[in-house]
């Protein structure tokens, strides 16, 4: 009697201890859905659908890509934020709705830090200071000595808080450069007054001015990176120019709510990395003029607290009053 005693005691204790690695393998038994939170057809929708046509294999499911734009990635986070944290909701994530906006605007429905938790990186996007080839400036320091003699002759481009937060911590770290802001709804708009020499400098992402920097109608001044871009191999970094501590990339990466079992982030993990890695993906990303990173679930969680760390510094010492 106390030897069955002990083994019932015993079978009582093993099962919970059984339950959690058996769900976990069961995972997933139903289709995953990826929610992008801006328009289709953009970079980070682009990134997130390339992975997730691929993931549906590996995992024995269908992955369906939502998207759910509007206030600058709000809605789309909020949503996953708000989904159980259970590996069936994930997010196509991008540093504004995962860092960024929770440092420039007042009300935000979720907390990105509190709310939302990193899977994988996919890929890195360079930005670039870029110039309208009239204006006759042909480096950095160039640039900061003409903003310095004639105040308010230089105006910077933002289509959105990320491109002007790229300016901000060019600004900071150069000491100083006095600049006027021009704020546009987008990009495009903003890159045809940069054409047309109304405004004259941006920090944006490279891919859409590189058919500029071919035609010869823009000149890239610097990459924001801490190593040289690929597809603009003799322009400098910003670093080696003398704006020391610069560096800013756009990315994309695989989100998920709060709480979401490291199992099965780790899982996700292995099979984006794998993807990332194969040899057509990656020759995809690098045709778009991004750079295959992928990784491990601990890999990202250290990034986005870079990033964090970062952009919450470029916001105080800016100045940049929460709208």
């Amino acid at each position: 009697m106390m030897m069955l005693s002990r083994r019932t005691a015993l079978g009582a204790l093993a099962a919970p201890a059984l339950a959690g690695p058996a769900s976990a393998q069961a995972w997933p038994s139903r289709p995953v859905r990826v929610i992008v939170p801006f328009a289709a057809g953009g970079t980070t929708d682009l990134m997130t659908r390339l992975v997730a046509e691929r993931l549906g294999g590996p995992l024995g499911q269908q992955v369906v890509v939502e998207n759910r734009g509007g206030a600058f990635g709000m809605l789309g986070a909020d949503a996953v934020a708000k989904a159980p944290a259970d590996g069936y909701t994930l997010l196509g994530g991008s540093p504004g709705p995962m860092v960024v906006n929770s440092y420039v605007y007042k009300s935000l429905p979720y907390d990105p830090e509190r709310d939302l938790c990193g899977v994988c990186m996919v890929a890195s996007v360079p930005y670039v200071m870029a110039v309208p080839t009239s204006l006759g400036i042909n480096s950095v320091q160039e640039l900061i000595a003409r903003a310095r003699a004639q105040p308010n002759s230089i105006n910077f481009a933002t289509s959105g808080m990320a491109s002007r937060l790229t300016v901000e911590l060019f600004r900071a770290l150069a000491g100083g450069v006095p600049m006027e802001m021009v704020q546009y709804r987008g990009g495009t708009p903003a890159r045809t007054d940069l054409l047309a020499g109304r405004v004259q400098l941006v920090i944006e992402q490279a891919p859409a001015f590189l058919e500029d920097f071919r035609a010869g109608t823009l000149k890239a001044l610097a990459v924001g990176g801490a190593h040289r871009f690929r597809l603009l191999p003799d322009v400098p970094t910003l670093q080696e120019v003398g704006i020391a501590g610069y560096e800013a990339e756009a990315w994309m990466g695989y989100g998920a709510p709060a709480g979401t079992p490291m199992a099965v982030r780790q899982r996700l993990a292995a099979e984006i990395d794998k993807i990332v890695k194969s040899p057509e993906v990656t020759e995809r990303l690098l045709s778009w003029g991004s750079e295959p990173v992928g990784g491990t679930v601990e890999d990202m969680e250290r990034i986005l607290a870079n990033e964090r760390r970062r952009w919450s510094e470029v916001v105080r010492i800016a100045g940049i009053e929460k709208e």
